[in-house]
């Protein structure tokens, strides 16, 4: 069950709104299930539990839960107790957070590092300041394509994007062992939403999600969102801990492993060939997907292993971009992922 820890009693909160009790309990518990902390189907505190909780009386809380099963918020079983209804409102960012968690709070974090100003360190986005990217290449690039066709500026290109960058990308991926021809590639706005369409499709909420410890910020943000359960494994100078990574994968039955391969976010670390080819053992063994998100490439001095590469993209989903390497602003035609 959610933790439903309150700072302050119902009663107090309601002297300071001007609100009833009862109409501050309901808000309680929508607040809890708009912010994605009690999933659909979940069981809601019992009255007398609620009630110690809340500093307010039984039938404050009975009252509170019959207006909220009137609306359609939650549900009443017989001898049973009250449960969230199946359908969730859309999601609130603002209903999140900030709390007083905030420090650790990924979706809080993302929302900080967008807002903050250009003169504000943040080593911990992935993303390089503005002056260090090719701005003159940028703009001499845009000047040659303002002068090509129309279509080139208006029309829809093929589902999969743009083919004449898919081959690119074909040609370049060959480079680091990554065979993968054009009609394998696809063209999304950006890693993360790629990432996204990926979960959209391969996990369903309440499925487990392995994650490196540490990772990148925002995997975190974006799993909370698809209501998965997150589990971390310690992630060494050579790759994940194997002995950790197999625990997991025994104890907790993972449907995805989201990792950085080369340069991994934020340690640095580089996969080695060893961990790699235990890695992808048992995620045969365990029938287990791996998303490689290999948007640092570029900065690589030497070519690293490829979780891709090793697997011929089998059970390895490899995703690529120029977000960090070229511009976080030129969006549709810059992100690539391609499928198993």
């Amino acid at each position: 069950m959610a933790d439903w820890a309150i700072q302050m009693s119902a009663r107090d909160r309601g002297r300071l709104a001007g609100v009833t009790l009862v109409e501050q309990v309901m808000a309680a518990v929508r607040k809890q299930i708009a912010s994605r902390q009690t999933a659909p189907g979940a069981r809601l505190p019992s009255i007398r539990g609620l009630a110690q909780r809340m500093q307010v009386s039984k039938s404050t809380i009975v009252d509170a839960y019959d207006r909220l099963a009137a609306e359609g918020v939650i549900l009443s079983r017989r001898g049973s107790g009250f449960y969230v209804a199946g359908h969730l409102p859309p999601l609130s960012l603002s209903d999140i957070g900030p709390r007083l968690d905030r420090e650790v709070d990924p979706i809080w974090m993302t929302r900080q590092s967008l807002d903050a100003g250009r003169s504000l360190l943040k080593p911990g986005c992935g993303w390089l300041p503005a002056s260090w990217m090719p701005d003159a290449d940028i703009r001499r690039a845009l000047r040659l394509l303002a002068r090509e066709g129309e279509a080139s500026l208006t029309d829809y290109s093929t589902p999969h994007g743009l083919p004449a960058l898919r081959q690119l990308l074909s040609r370049r991926l060959a480079d680091r062992g990554i065979e993968a021809s054009p009609h394998q590639i696809m063209l999304t706005e950006s890693g993360t939403q790629a990432i996204d369409l990926l979960c959209r499709f391969l996990v369903e909420p309440g499925d487990t999600v392995l994650l490196d410890d540490p990772c990148y910020f925002n995997f975190h943000a974006m799993l909370r969102v698809h209501r998965v359960k997150v589990v971390s494994v310690p992630y060494t100078h050579t790759g994940p801990d194997l002995e950790l990574f197999e625990k997991a994968l025994t104890e907790h039955v993972p449907r995805l492993y989201i990792t950085n391969s080369a340069l991994h976010n934020p340690t640095g670390a580089t996969l080695s060939p060893v961990v790699a080819h235990r890695v992808l053992k048992l995620a045969e063994q365990h029938d287990l997907l791996i998303v490689e998100d290999d948007i640092f490439a570029d900065f690589e001095q030497e070519p690293a292993p490829r979780l891709a590469a090793f697997d011929g993209l089998d059970r390895v989903i490899h995703i690529g971009s120029f977000s960090k390497t070229l511009s976080a602003a030129a969006r549709s035609r810059r992100s690539w992922y391609w499928l198993c």
